[in-house]
């Protein structure tokens, strides 16, 4: 490749070896998005990826359409959008006979091959900028001198990042590169006044600020409470059966976290963005402007009234000054832990992000190693906590519930179905169901649930009181059936009522109750 092939600069900051064959590298992406401009959208390229002129015009272009809202590319739109220097270029590199001898040669079947090649590119490149030796000899685990860029030319680009992080933490031998901490037990000062300051609670998701009228915004007081918080370098899982509002309850926690300064990247395979631009605008409307005349239905439905545009405005302002740059959305199309892992990668070293929410942890059909979706998911799970880990993160992550299980009453593990062993990863796992209200409210019926509310009297000491649910009202119950602090609902048989108020997106901790157990009809 000529050294006139490449962007003034490129030659004097990268060594030939990592500039061989980038011509015909970029050339196979950009073919691909020749072909399909809609390619563009969820590519995640930008100009820094191309170092060779002609990938940076073509790109340049073909962003250039784009940004225009065109889908596909012919002569008489590149001829009619772009100006003289363009067109100018465009004839010199052949005009559309070379891009029509681009798309025909290409093959799209290789798309997401290609562009891993680029993204490969671009990491060894970095890397280099780094510092990391690419070029000297190492020894593997065998013994045997190895050069790290010639095994690179194998590796894709997630295991050239898996390959730097094996190699940092394998230092040592055997398990040590695993130990965290080491030392005698000491009931030292340090411990001590750690405890007293709360070091080993979680980050609370109780409370998020104050509402317009300065009152305290309740979120989840009594389950943060439970559970000293959510931990950083946990995972938590809030498992529910379809429609239960598994998402709409984990919208109140991240908006809580954010209130504590916690940076928050969402993944979901499930719903796009607008639904939650819909989930977190409600919640605000509701809980800190405290408006009700707003409800799913008519926001979508656009019949608003002139108040109902100012309280929006109001509510737009105060997420916009707390939450705007808070919380990222990523929304994917599929269910792949290794964009998964690349995601969480990329926003929390570059962005500082710390906690992350999946929605929802499933299956990854197209990475499946033996045909046992049990063990494949525990394995994805394992590879969420290690993240969290690695990363000190908050973990956060919605699960489905087997549908043959609905109707039991008293949710535990086995609702995972042949899942269940996930549980043995998490650190906090919250199991969600409907409510029956006429057979579970009802207390001449078996299946009476025992509704109760804790007060405190005079003396600090802790009192139930029965508690009547409103029959006519949407209920959810919640089951802790794993946590790292306090009892569990195994242990004292008590789960959560919560009313669902699904018009305005929010759930309440309204009482307590002791399910029995046993199954129900739907």
């Amino acid at each position: 490749m000529a050294t006139n092939d490449f962007l003034q600069g490129i030659t004097d900051r990268f060594p030939k070896e990592l500039l061989k064959g980038r011509l015909q590298i970029e050339g196979n992406v950009i073919a691909c998005l020749m072909k399909d401009m809609l390619l563009l959208d969820d590519c995640g390229l930008n100009k820094d990826f191309f170092f060779t002129k002609d990938g940076l015009f073509y790109f340049g272009l073909l962003n250039h359409l784009r940004q225009k809202k065109f889908t596909s590319l012919d002569e008489v739109t590149i001829l009619s959008n772009t100006n003289e220097e363009v067109q100018e270029k465009y004839r010199e590199l052949g005009g559309w006979t070379a891009i029509q001898n681009l798309i025909n040669v290409i093959n799209m079947d290789n798309y997401d091959v290609y562009l891993d090649a680029l993204y490969k590119e671009d990491t060894i490149c970095r890397l280099y900028l780094d510092g990391f030796n690419l070029f000297n000899p190492v020894k593997n685990q065998q013994g045997k001198d190895i050069v790290p860029f010639e095994i690179f030319k194998k590796l894709t680009n997630e295991e050239v990042l898996d390959w730097y992080e094996a190699r940092l933490t394998g230092y040592n031998s055997g398990s040590a590169s695993k130990i965290v901490e080491e030392g005698f037990i000491e009931f030292d000062d340090a411990f001590l006044e750690g405890c007293m300051e709360g070091d080993e609670n979680g980050v609370p998701f109780g409370h998020a600020g104050e509402d317009i009228n300065g009152k305290a915004i309740n979120v989840y007081p009594y389950l943060s409470n439970q559970i000293c918080g959510l931990l950083p370098k946990y995972t938590t899982m809030i498992g529910g059966y379809s429609s239960a509002g598994k998402t709409t309850y984990l919208t109140a926690i991240l908006i809580a976290l954010a209130a504590q300064g916690r940076k928050i990247l969402v993944i979901s395979n499930e719903d796009d963005m607008t639904k939650y631009k819909v989930r977190f605008l409600l919640w605000i409307l509701h809980k800190y402007n405290r408006y009700d005349n707003i409800t799913k239905h008519k926001l979508l439905g656009g019949a608003l009234t002139e108040e109902d545009q100012k309280q929006i405005a109001i509510a737009r302002k105060y997420w916009d000054d707390n939450y705007g740059k808070m919380i990222k959305f990523e929304y994917v199309s599929e269910v792949d832990m290794s964009l998964y892992k690349k995601l969480i990668r990329k926003h929390v070293l570059r962005d500082d992000f710390d906690t992350v929410l999946v929605d929802t942890f499933k299956i990854d059909y197209n990475n499946m190693s033996n045909g046992r979706t049990d063990l494949d998911l525990v394995r994805d799970s394992r590879t969420l906590d290690a993240l969290a880990k690695q990363y000190n993160l908050i973990m956060l992550a919605s699960v489905q519930l087997s549908i043959h299980t609905t109707g039991q009453l008293f949710l535990d593990a086995s609702v995972l179905s042949n899942s269940k062993q996930v549980k043995e990863v998490l650190e906090n796992l919250f199991l969600m169901r409907t409510v029956y209200n006429n057979e579970e409210f009802d207390p001449t019926n078996k299946y009476y649930c025992h509704p109760f509310q804790v007060k405190k009297n005079e003396k600090g000491e802790y009192y139930e009181i029965p508690f009547e649910p409103n029959k006519a009202m949407v209920w959810r119950m919640l089951f802790v059936n794993k946590c790292r602090s306090g009892v569990n609902s195994d242990d004292n048989g008590v789960a959560y009522l919560l009313q669902f108020d699904g018009d305005h997106g929010v759930f309440k901790e309204v009482a307590k109750c002791r399910p029995k157990h046993g199954f129900i009809s739907a």
